[in-house]
């Protein structure tokens, strides 16, 4: 399953009630062939299932079967010709990066520099002694790196089973993007210690399980500098608004204004702001089901 992205603002695309390729963020629509209209429609209707039993606790291995039997294989040959296949779910592509989502790997295609630079940049990462919560595990485990016959390098990272990318969730309504920063908050806290600046905080980068509201930041390592900033408290920002789309409207006053701010403090204080947000705009922390309506289904 491709992920559809505008070519205007990179935001992602849907599929209109016309059957064409619609941008929620800057309004611009393409032609959706056939084939890719009806792969879509399949994946997505797959998708909604799942997280319908997810909302309901009801989920078994044979909803999280339905889900993978859409997967499609993808074969990749290495510099000594052998060959290495997955059975992928979802694709996408950033910044000469492609990425595959499948059962329990993420294979991450690149040029030999970037797949050089990701390495580099998971080391930069740094945890308190006293990391109870154990967020290292929300951040990239390389499990293998090989050479292919173009060049480029494959580098597979390990993921749990049910951990899906976020672009392919489509838009979310604000009590679900609202989980999503506080995750990400939690993360940038784990990277303002370590001195580190992700540097691409995006969609594509981005995995989460929606039955235990865990997020994860996988991607884009390659661009991770070994420096302080607020870059990522910003680009956090407004990777959200791209989730929740035309949705945003519905955010409460002070999300809205939380995403607004221009000038975010370090990640410490940002957090510690988030959760007046959370409890003035939320009514406090609480666990919400996913509802089917608010994602489009």
């Amino acid at each position: 399953m491709l992920n559809f992205k505008c070519p205007n603002c990179d935001g992602e695309m849907s599929v209109d009630r016309h059957g064409d390729l619609h941008c929620s963020y800057c309004d611009s629509k393409f032609n959706f062939t056939d084939r890719d209209l009806a792969e879509y429609k399949e994946f997505r209707y797959n998708m909604l299932y799942y997280l319908s039993c997810i909302a309901n606790r009801t989920a078994a291995g044979e909803d999280t079967e339905r889900l993978w039997r859409q997967a499609t294989e993808v074969s990749f040959i290495t510099e000594g010709g052998a060959e290495i296949s997955i059975r992928c779910i979802y694709e996408s592509s950033a910044k000469g990066c492609e990425c595959y989502t499948a059962r329990n790997n993420l294979l991450l295609i690149m040029s030999a520099a970037q797949a050089e630079q990701f390495a580099a940049g998971c080391k930069y990462l740094t945890y308190p002694s006293a990391d109870v919560r154990e967020l290292s595990q929300y951040f990239p485990v390389i499990t293998g790196q090989y050479s292919l016959k173009d060049g480029r390098k494959l580098i597979s990272l390990s993921k749990p089973e049910e951990v899906f990318p976020l672009g392919a969730f489509g838009s979310l309504p604000p009590v679900h993007a609202a989980w999503i920063v506080s995750r990400l908050e939690n993360l940038c806290c784990v990277m303002e210690y370590s001195g580190v600046t992700h540097g691409d905080i995006t969609l594509d980068n981005l995995f989460i399980n929606a039955r235990t509201h865990e997020l994860y930041l996988l991607g884009g390592w390659q661009n991770a500098e070994k420096r302080r900033s607020r870059d990522d408290l910003i680009m956090m920002r407004r990777t959200v608004k791209k989730l929740m789309g035309r949705l945003a409207d519905k955010a409460p006053k002070e999300f809205t204004d939380f995403l607004d701010r221009k000038d975010p403090p370090d990640a410490y204080t940002d957090f510690s702001d988030w959760d007046k947000v959370i409890e003035v705009g939320f009514g406090g922390r609480r666990f919400e089901k996913l509802d089917l309506t608010a994602l489009g289904g």
